[in-house]
């Protein structure tokens, strides 16, 4: 007889094509000579496992939000160094305003979700001639597209050379777009240096053991069964079990189903003279400890996406936690991230990047904001501490106290 295995069954009602084990370690004792199964990242669909983990969706969408929080600023620096804004930027007017169906919020958070899940961006420029800058953008749906190169990598100059064009499928329908229509960001990786590599790949298994812990917990409650066993402790001259009269199970089921419960019209216990004993047919859920398993890879996949755990639901919460997370996240991810951005866009428009720049803002935000305060009222008091010295005649004033 083929022994039953209820996390295959489980898999199997949840897509078991995506699920492939894992080689076996030699030497490694795994519960019940079993192999571990996780999702398999090289032939899933991302966007169904993005779309159906919570705790991935909410990382990534928070990201999103958080990046698109910017404000596009143009800029120019003058002969002096001084970096003044333009007003009225037709360049700003175009990245808040990038298609009819999105406005730069959106835009921004689809590219991050595209990088989040695929590792690869592809976006339509919209120009009127092919030297004229862009009039809009465009997000082409990253499993629509396809790279055709030309077999030739590291010896050219130009990205044409290395690329001969993107074909984007839409239905039935095929284009070929050239290295000019399309603006390709991706997720660098060492093995490739065309296309990016999805960040949902290094997470394969804490995604999987999150979307195992749920379909566990939903097993248990939609398929758990009886709650236990009321039988009979009477016991014959023999020793043996004497089983209930017929007569009196009936009593007993129908006085368990209709008559004892917590409604005021119910009685909360049961009486009989019947010698009965309770044993129990569930499992205690915190004893297999699936609660502790999706916090624990949920907080795997915050730092994978660099966020901080303190921007999620916890209980453990406080203000200032909040916003010392929305400060880290900020600092070491969203800014770093809209540099990135901000330089492609740069690019696109036509700009040098040195003396005129197009860039994400973030000098608006609340926590970022007690930052400069601060940064100001200590550069105040290293002010008034340097001018004391010097009006005291304090040798090597440099070396005691600096402006960094």
């Amino acid at each position: 007889m083929q022994q039953f295995n209820l996390l295959n069954t489980i898999y199997s009602a949840f897509g078991g094509q995506e699920y492939y084990k894992t080689p076996k370690l030699g030497g490694l004792n795994i519960i019940s000579n079993g192999q571990p199964t996780f999702l398999n990242p090289d032939s899933w669909d991302a966007f169904n496992i993005f779309m159906t983990t919570p705790q991935l969706y909410a990382v990534v969408s928070l990201r999103g939000r958080l990046l698109a929080s910017g404000v596009w600023v143009h800029e120019r620096m003058d002969s002096k160094g001084n970096v003044t804004r333009v007003d009225g930027s037709d360049l700003v007017n175009l990245l808040e305003n990038p298609n009819p169906l999105l406005n730069g919020n959106d835009l921004i958070c689809q590219w991050n979700e595209n990088m989040c899940v695929y590792g690869n961006n592809f976006e339509y420029v919209l120009k009127p001639y092919s030297s004229a800058r862009p009039s809009g953008f465009s997000n082409i749906p990253a499993t629509d597209v396809k790279i055709k190169t030309t077999g030739k990598t590291y010896k050219q100059s130009k990205l044409s050379e290395i690329i001969e064009y993107y074909e984007v499928t839409n239905g039935v329908k095929i284009d070929r777009l050239t290295t000019d229509e399309i603006n390709h960001t991706k997720v660098v990786n060492s093995q490739n240096p065309i296309k990016g590599e999805s960040p949902l790949k290094p997470i394969y298994m804490p995604i999987s053991n999150i979307r195992s812990a749920y379909q566990f917990r939903n097993v248990i409650i939609n398929q758990k069964g009886a709650l236990g066993i009321l039988s009979s402790s009477s016991k014959g001259a023999d020793g043996g079990g004497i089983p209930l009269l017929p007569k009196e199970r009936q009593k007993i089921e129908e006085a368990y189903r209709r008559a004892y419960g917590i409604s005021d019209e119910q009685s909360k216990i049961i009486i009989t003279d019947a010698s009965m004993k309770w044993q129990p047919t569930t499992f205690p859920t915190k004893d297999l400890l699936l609660f502790e398993e999706v916090d624990e890879n949920f907080q795997t996949i915050i730092d994978n996406f660099g966020l901080n755990n303190n921007l999620f639901s916890s209980k453990n919460n406080t203000y200032e936690n909040l916003k010392e997370g929305l400060k880290q996240a900020y600092q070491n991810t969203i800014i770093p991230i809209s540099e990135e951005l901000s330089m492609n866009r740069t690019r696109l428009m036509g700009l040098d990047g040195k003396k005129e720049w197009v860039r994400l803002d973030y000098s608006h935000i609340p926590v970022l904001q007690e930052n400069l305060k601060e940064k100001a009222e200590i550069l105040k008091i290293k002010s008034e501490a340097y001018e004391k010295l010097s009006n005291l005649g304090f040798p090597n004033i440099d070396q005691v106290i600096t402006f960094d």
